[in-house]
């Protein structure tokens, strides 16, 4: 494959009719986090997300080679508290609800750094599939056997006569990197036994378009899922959404669950119901999404040139993948922060892809307290005012960016504003619990 290609053939239906929603612009791949000596050997590509007509599923226009994003990848679970801990909790009801013995086979495609399987390892059988080799070996070192691939129908053919069927196949937030899905879901239907369980979660599209999370937006996810286009993928395999549940994180996601046989859940019902109600069916929905992006950045940009203005520090907290798709589209570089802090040690010490701000540990807020800190984390905005609600008493105050630019701080020890449903929209929370 070619660095990059146009996508002309919807990896959901195969459909081949598209509108183009919004034109991001090239950028480097979103955790390419570089040393200086490489500024100048960095590489970009274009951006932009297109609606297909058919199955109205929302994707990239163009694909990046998988092996330039994930044969090295820097992201790693544990390095996100409530991350780890949303993955035990699943663990655990994987672990009691669906495990019925020792012999049990769960599998996890894009397990990563063994976070998850590495809770019920001692429950069942467990096997992590990861094209990331770095990732794989912390996994093996926690005890998680991990294969180092890309997972596809052939290699779950192997696996199964290997050893046979899996109770349950979990996949969190990799079913938006992989291009070709009929293939990977071919290869679970197959894997899967008769009364097995497919557990997966995606970034919502409902969420990226209400709560305007535009910064999902990068070459890693290749699509940003409804239920809606999902299901059309699965029935046309003979599969069934069994159940279907809205989870907080990552801004928010839903979470399938999928097999070989059963029956759709009233949440099922209702979530579809809901997609319609929220426009996700429709062109114009996306469109004004496209605006709203527009609007937001404006004002980010104006707050932050009058702060600059006034004399302010300002920092980045946080250096997810999100994040740089913001600095990049809304060009914010060194010039306006000083420097991003986060807890992930490959990411410090290295700079930002495209804009080129340094990533340090956040031990340096404490010698080096900044008047600003711009959380490019918004999605676990929560636990980080909470977890640095000293900091803010000594006077940091965070800017959100979204969904709406908003300044919180506080005021004479009075306790944090609550955010407790900042990233759930609220028309799909009123039907959905």
């Amino acid at each position: 494959m070619k660095k990059f290609k146009l996508k002309k053939r919807c990896g959901m239906c195969s459909g081949k009719d598209f509108f183009e929603i919004l034109n991001i612009g090239e950028m480097p791949p979103a955790n390419a986090f570089l040393e200086k000596k490489d500024f100048d050997k960095e590489e970009s590509f274009p951006l932009g997300v297109q609606l297909c007509k058919n199955c109205k599923s929302l994707q990239l226009r163009q694909v990046i080679s998988p092996k330039l994003i994930f044969q090295d990848y820097c992201y790693a679970t544990r390095a996100s508290k409530p991350l780890v801990e949303h993955f035990h909790r699943l663990a655990e009801e994987i672990a009691n609800n669906y495990v019925q013995s020792s012999n049990d086979l769960v599998i996890e495609i894009g397990s990563n750094d063994g976070a998850l399987l590495s809770k019920i390892k001692d429950r069942c059988r467990v096997l992590g599939i990861d094209p990331a080799s770095n990732m794989a070996k912390t996994a093996i070192q926690e005890g998680v056997p991990t294969l180092v691939e890309f997972f596809d129908t052939k290699l779950s053919e192997k696996i199964k006569s290997e050893m046979k069927e899996a109770r349950v196949i979990v996949a969190n937030n990799v079913m938006a990197h992989i291009e070709d899905l009929r293939d990977v879901f071919s290869g679970v239907k197959k894997l899967l036994s008769p009364e097995g369980k497919f557990i997966f979660e995606v970034h919502w599209v409902g969420n990226l378009l209400n709560e305007g999370g535009f910064d999902q937006i990068y070459h890693e996810h290749l699509y940003y899922h409804s239920l809606h286009s999902l299901q059309v993928l699965l029935n046309s395999l003979g599969m069934t959404v069994n159940d279907v549940k809205l989870v907080p994180i990552h801004g928010e996601s839903i979470r399938v669950y999928a097999g070989n046989s059963g029956t759709s859940s009233e949440a099922v019902r209702k979530l579809l119901d809901c997609e319609i109600e929220m426009g996700l069916l429709d062109t114009k929905t996306y469109q004004n999404f496209s605006k709203k992006v527009e609007s937001n950045k404006g004002k980010l940009n104006k707050l932050l040139a009058k702060l600059k203005k006034d004399g302010k520090k300002i920092v980045g907290y946080g250096a997810p993948a999100k994040g740089n798709t913001l600095l990049n589209y809304f060009k914010i570089g060194p010039e306006i922060l000083d420097y991003i802090t986060d807890t992930t040690p490959s990411k410090q010490g290295k700079y930002t892809p495209g804009t080129h701000i340094l990533v340090v540990s956040p031990e340096i807020l404490l010698k080096d307290l900044p008047d600003y800190a711009l959380l490019l984390s918004w999605n676990y905005a929560d636990a980080i005012l909470e977890k640095e609600k000293e900091l803010r008493k000594k006077g940091l105050k965070f800017i959100i960016p979204v969904p709406e630019v908003r300044i919180v701080e506080l005021c004479n020890d009075k306790p944090f504003e609550n955010l407790a449903n900042f990233s759930i929209n609220s028309v799909a929370k009123a039907i959905i619990p």
